[in-house]
C-alpha cells in the first residue's frame, strides 16, 4: 500500500508555472507539481546523499531535535496554508512546529523558519496583507505569528537570559499562611517545615522564544479559524472567526482587538468541525457533527439556512453501486469544506462537502437540492483551479490513482463534476511517485481524526441517567430521619 496525499494546496499563477503549482503533502514530503506540463519541480524535504533527510534553511531552526539515528521518523504534514501572494507557504507538522516555506523563482521549496508552538497547532491562515501567521491550537487559543520573525530563537534566547541576570534574583517561594491564619497543630507544624525550606523557588512558566502573540481563546477545542473583512467608515476591519467543538462559532475582531467579541453565530447541536467563508458574499458555511449544513449571515450572526445532508448521503450510498453502509443510525462528521467559484450561468457559489470515511462528494448550491458525487475513495482534500478540482483521495486499490481531477459543469437541476482525463495526465507523475505507508492504523490516525470531536453518549442516554440520579437522590431522602 502506498501513502496518499493527506493535504492538497494551489499557487496561483506564476512566472514559471503560468497555470499554477500544485503542492500536495505525502506523510512528511512535501511535493509541487507544475501544472502546466506536470512535472514534478521540487521535493521538501530534500534527501542527502547518505539517505537521511535534509530541512535546514539560512535561517536557524525553532528547536533543535535529537536525532538517535539517520533513520528516525520525521513529522508529518497535517496543515498548509498558502499566502496571498502565493510566494510562501505555511507547513504544520505533528511535532508542534510552524514551518515557513519560501517558493523560489524555480518553483523549489525553500525553508526559512522553523517555530515550536507550546500546543499542537490545528487550524492555520496566513493574513490577506502576507504578514502574520494565525495558529489556533487544540487547547482553544489562538497565537499571531509574524511570517518573517524579526530576531533568531538563538538572540531572544540570549536576551531573556540577560534580563534574568539583571533582576535582583529568582524570586523565593513564600508561603500564603502565616502564624496569623494557621490555627491547628498540624497546620503550624507543616508551616515551620515550609519556613525552614529557605533555598526552595517558585518555578517560572516558560512561554515560547519567539515572537507570538495570545489573541483570543476558547474555553473549548478549537477547531477551525477563518479571517474575513469588513469596510467599517471608510477603514477596513479585520475579524477572526474560530469554531469550536462545543457548537459556538464566535466572530471577534482582528489584532489589535482580538479581545473584543463582536457576536456569536448559535445553532448547531453537536460539534463544529469545518467552516467556510463563500467569496463575494457575507455568508458563512459551517458542518460538523449535525445532519445540515449551516448558512450564517455571519456579519449580523443569525442562520439563514439549513442544508440537509443525510437525505443526499442515504440516496447516494444507498444504491446498489455502492459498497458503503450508511442507514439512520449513521453519524455525518464533516471533515472538509471548499468554495467553488460560480460558473457562466452565474448561479451563485457552491461548496463541496467531504464526510469523514465516506467515498463521496456532496454539492450544495443555492437554489439546487443537495447531491452526491461517488468517487473511488474516500477524499482527503480538494484544491480548485479554475474550471477544475483536484481531489485527493484514499484509496484501497494501488491502479487507483491518488489524485485525480475533475471538470465544473452547470446544468438546469445544479452543478455537475465530470472526471477531466486531460487534466488527470498531468498529475501522471505525482501519482506514480509512491512513497511508503506505515499501518493501516497509525495511518488512520493521521488522516481522521473528526469524529472522536463527538462526545460520548447521546442526550437522551444523559438525561436518563439524570433522571436516575434525582430519584435515588430523592430516595434517600425519603428514608432520611427528620431532624428535630
Amino acid at each position: 500500500m502506498h501513502h496518499p496525499y493527506q493535504i492538497a494546496a494551489l499557487c496561483d499563477s506564476q512566472d514559471f508555472a503560468p497555470e499554477g503549482l500544485l503542492l500536495a503533502a505525502c506523510g512528511a514530503k512535501i511535493i509541487s507539481v507544475k501544472l502546466s506540463d506536470g512535472s514534478i519541480v521540487s521535493q521538501w524535504p530534500e534527501q542527502n546523499d547518505n539517505g537521511s533527510i535534509d530541512a535546514t534553511s539560512d535561517g536557524p531552526p525553532g528547536k533543535k531535535r535529537k536525532l538517535e539515528s539517520d533513520t528516525a521518523p520525521t513529522p508529518n504534514v497535517i496543515k498548509l496554508a498558502v499566502s496571498s501572494d502565493s510566494k510562501h507557504v505555511v507547513a504544520v507538522t505533528d511535532d508542534k512546529s510552524v514551518r515557513v516555506l519560501e517558493v523560489t523563482e524555480t518553483g523549489k521549496l525553500n525553508q526559512l523558519s522553523e517555530r515550536t508552538m507550546p500546543k499542537r497547532p490545528c487550524a492555520v491562515i496566513v493574513t490577506p496583507d502576507n504578514k502574520t501567521i494565525l495558529c489556533g491550537d487544540k487547547f482553544g487559543d489562538v497565537y499571531s505569528l509574524p511570517l518573517f520573525p524579526s530576531a533568531s530563537v538563538d538572540q531572544l534566547e540570549d536576551s531573556s537570559k540577560a534580563e534574568t541576570k539583571e533582576e535582583a534574583g529568582p524570586k523565593k517561594y513564600v508561603p500564603a499562611a502565616t502564624t496569623l491564619t494557621v490555627h491547628s497543630g498540624r497546620n503550624r507544624r507543616a508551616l515551620e517545615n515550609q519556613m525552614k525550606q529557605k533555598d526552595l523557588q517558585a518555578k517560572a512558566k516558560e512561554g515560547p522564544k519567539f515572537e507570538c502573540q495570545l489573541l483570543l481563546g476558547h474555553v473549548s477545542m478549537l477547531t477551525d479559524v477563518k479571517f474575513a473583512t469588513e469596510e467599517v467608515d471608510g477603514r477596513t476591519r479585520g475579524y477572526i472567526i474560530t469554531a469550536d467543538r462545543d457548537e459556538h462559532i464566535r466572530i471577534s475582531r482582528g489584532a489589535p482587538q482580538a479581545h473584543i467579541i463582536e457576536r456569536f453565530c448559535l445553532g448547531h447541536k453537536d460539534f463544529i468541525s469545518k467552516i467556510c467563508l463563500l467569496p463575494g458574499t457575507d455568508l458563512l458555511i459551517s458542518g460538523g457533527g449535525d445532519d445540515w449544513l449551516g448558512v450564517w449571515d455571519w456579519r449580523a450572526g443569525t442562520l439563514r439556512e439549513k442544508r440537509d445532508m443525510r437525505s443526499a448521503l442515504t440516496y447516494l450510498l444507498s444504491s446498489q453501486s455502492s459498497n458503503t453502509t450508511f442507514g439512520p443510525e449513521s453519524s455525518i462528521a464533516v471533515s472538509g469544506l471548499w468554495a467553488v467559484p460560480p460558473g457562466h450561468d452565474n448561479k451563485g457559489s457552491a461548496i463541496l462537502v467531504a464526510c469523514e470515511k465516506l467515498p463521496c462528494l456532496l454539492i450544495s448550491q443555492q437554489g439546487s437540492p443537495m447531491v452526491g458525487m461517488p468517487l473511488p475513495g474516500v477524499p482527503l482534500d480538494v484544491t480548485v483551479t479554475g474550471s477544475t478540482i483536484i481531489v485527493s483521495l484514499d484509496v484501497t486499490e494501488t491502479s487507483t490513482p491518488r489524485l485525480q481531477a475533475y471538470r465544473i459543469s452547470n446544468a438546469e437541476s445544479g452543478m455537475k463534476l465530470e472526471l477531466d482525463q486531460d487534466f488527470g495526465g498531468k498529475l501522471t507523475a505525482a501519482n506514480e511517485l509512491m512513497l511508503p505507508a506505515p499501518e493501516r492504523k497509525q495511518l488512520e490516525n493521521l488522516l481522521y481524526g473528526i469524529e472522536n470531536l463527538r462526545k460520548r453518549g447521546a442526550p437522551d442516554e444523559a438525561q436518563d441517567a439524570e433522571q436516575a440520579v434525582d430519584g435515588a437522590t430523592n430516595e434517600i431522602l425519603e428514608d432520611a430521619p427528620l431532624e428535630e
